[in-house]
């Protein structure tokens, strides 16, 4: 019961930080798309994507070390050991930078923006670390307060620079900046990192074992970036940035089931290192697995119902054809989401070669259908390349993790509720009625509810024991 109830406090808590920051993108696409053009949204996506590419390769993937270490060193002057090799790491990744500074000087969009793509790539690097390690320590409350700290300051700053000043990328940068730089404040003051900012602690030995945890990570990162976002570039080699900008747009519906994954994703990463290897460990995994599948697929089912009339207030003219992508890109972030269900056994048995191995199948499934048919297919075969490789590594990762833990897959109710999902979307391409397509998927998602009713039992069994138990302790 207690396993349950960690998972369920940390999840509340991550989910009040996370509806500010990670819904930040989607809630703010009115004011994007009538600000900005499909060709600015093109080479925002770039610039973004690039960043995330570079960070996990210049910094070793130093974030997922911090994290894992920090967690094993609550309450341990080692603690500071892991903060300040953290650090280092992302110093000397951005001297790493430099040395790309000749090239981008000579490539659009970058040159145009270069000081805030540095900038940027600088403090995403320090508020990864901090952030990490604070989150590792415990210290949950500074981690929320720095996410809201940052979805306000940033959307704040939006306003002022792409509303009122009217200065389009560079006020986007420019609120990007001063966010990061009000959210690094909020992690050194209130998650009292000041206390283990100490040079002295630097550990050649420690920072050995570290890059041996995290070195391994670095292909499954570069693997993850493929089969996210490398279709950007091949997009925009193939289609300039106008259609990078509307795939982009796209890709901002599948981060509301990124947003409800991310949440329970954060909570469960520190239950599952806090109870690997313990008794009750499979019932446990097997459980909150069917649970985050069902609430994945009904998710993705209500957005497949209201994915149009959602689209027309949500974007502006020029955006809104990407809705024909949405469909593919939801339900290959479904499988994403479990694809990072099941990696959480390679973090918490710190054996993480497998990670690498499962994520490559995906990652040259995605890449090569890409090539093959978007000359061809256009946008569209981004979305259905991205769908397949992330189907690719949950499967491989399914079979791979049972080294770790045991676990009985429902493959009835998952074959199902894709089955479910794949009607949802057939109906939203042809189906031109509105009343007979709103009639067919309404009765789609209450197929899908009775598929689920298994799992919504047992949250709902589990909510009421754990209201009589709280009433109990306070009588």
């Amino acid at each position: 019961m207690n396993q349950y109830k960690s998972l369920i406090k940390n999840s509340v808590l991550f989910a009040i930080g996370s509806i500010g920051s990670k819904a930040i993108q989607f809630f703010m696409l009115p004011l994007y798309t009538r600000m900005l053009t499909t060709s600015d949204y093109g080479q925002l996506d770039v610039l973004q994507t690039t960043i995330s590419l570079l960070i996990p390769l210049i910094t070793f993937q130093a974030v997922e070390a911090v994290f894992r270490y920090s967690v094993d060193m609550r309450e341990n002057k080692s603690a500071s050991s892991v903060l300040m090799n953290g650090i280092l790491l992302c110093l000397f990744g951005m001297l790493i930078s430099l040395l790309l500074f000749p090239v981008f000087t000579r490539i659009e969009p970058f040159s145009s923006y270069l000081l805030f793509f540095y900038l940027i790539l600088f403090f995403s690097m320090m508020n990864g670390i901090l952030r990490q390690f604070v989150r590792g320590l415990g210290t949950i409350k500074a981690f929320v307060a720095s996410d809201l700290a940052y979805a306000a300051s940033f959307v704040t700053f939006n306003i002022i620079f792409l509303v009122y000043l009217k200065m389009g990328l560079k006020g986007y940068f420019l609120s990007m900046l001063l966010a990061h730089l009000i959210n690094t404040f909020i992690l050194l003051v209130f998650g009292n990192v000041f206390k283990y900012l100490n040079f002295k602690s630097f550990d050649k030995s420690f920072m050995k074992t570290m890059l041996i945890y995290s070195i391994p990570l670095i292909p499954n990162g570069l693997m993850w970036w493929v089969m996210s976002v490398s279709d950007r570039y091949i997009l925009t080699y193939y289609m300039g940035f106008d259609a990078t900008g509307i795939y982009s747009v796209s890709y901002k519906f599948p981060s509301l089931i990124t947003l409800v994954n991310g949440i329970f994703f954060m909570a469960w990463q520190l239950s599952a290192m806090q109870e690997y290897g313990k008794e009750g460990y499979e019932d446990f995994y097997k459980n909150i697995f069917g649970v985050l599948s069902s609430l994945l697929f009904l998710v993705t089912g209500l957005i497949l119902l209201i994915l149009k009339p959602l689209m027309s207030v949500f974007v502006a003219d020029a955006f809104y054809e990407s809705w024909k992508y949405v469909p593919m890109l939801l339900l290959g972030t479904v499988f994403q989401a479990f694809s990072s269900f099941f990696g959480t056994n390679y973090t918490a048995s710190k054996k993480t070669k497998g990670a690498f191995t499962t994520t490559v199948v995906g990652a040259a499934v995605n890449v090569g259908l890409d090539f093959l048919l978007i000359p061809f297919w256009g946008i569209q075969a981004a979305a259905f390349s991205t769908l397949l490789g992330y189907v690719a590594t949950c499967l491989m990762r399914v079979f791979d993790s049972k080294k770790f833990v045991d676990t009985k897959i429902d493959w009835k109710s998952i074959g199902s509720s894709v089955l479910i999902i794949v009607l949802q979307i057939v109906g939203l391409y042809f189906i031109e009625n509105a009343v007979i397509f709103f009639t067919v998927e309404t009765l789609l998602i209450v197929l899908l509810l009775i598929l689920q009713r298994k799992y919504i039992k047992q949250v709902f069994n589990f909510g009421r024991k754990l209201i009589v138990e709280l009433r109990t302790k306070e009588s």
